[in-house]
């Protein structure tokens, strides 16, 4: 009876260390940047950083951190794509300035991609996709 629960308890923990694993994994990604870009009003010089956000969508807040503290946040909406991105990247708008924006990050095998801040979740679509790779 004891051997039974003892089974019964680690099985469970089993199953649930492996769907947190599974659903921790599916909103976290990479970012490669090539070159210096604003995201959320902060600069953000060229550099591997890591792209992490809470809810499925379509409205999250995407954390984007260097490794060692979280650099940006800003809002995105999670758009969907009719197929699984080929390669991973990242997409920008260059101002009058010259300076270029963050506008979308998308991921290699993934259906969907993250359209950065309010104003670009209406206008951005695949063939935005201008810049960079991951």
């Amino acid at each position: 009876m004891r051997k039974t629960k003892f089974t019964a308890a680690l099985l469970t923990f089993s199953l649930l260390l492996v769907a947190s694993a599974i659903a921790g994994n599916s909103n976290k990604g990479t970012l490669n940047v090539d070159e210096t870009v604003t995201v959320g009003g902060k600069q953000l010089p060229a550099g591997k950083y890591q792209v992490e956000w809470a809810r499925t969508g379509p409205s999250v807040e995407v954390s984007i951190s260097d490794g060692r503290e979280t650099v940006a946040k800003v809002p995105a909406q999670i758009l969907p794509l009719a197929k699984a991105e080929a390669g991973s990247g990242y997409s920008t708008d260059t101002d009058q300035a010259g300076k270029k924006a963050l506008t979308g990050i998308f991921f290699r095998g993934k259906k969907y991609q993250l359209s950065i801040g309010e104003a670009s979740a209406a206008t951005a679509t695949p063939s935005d996709k201008t810049q960079g790779s991951n």
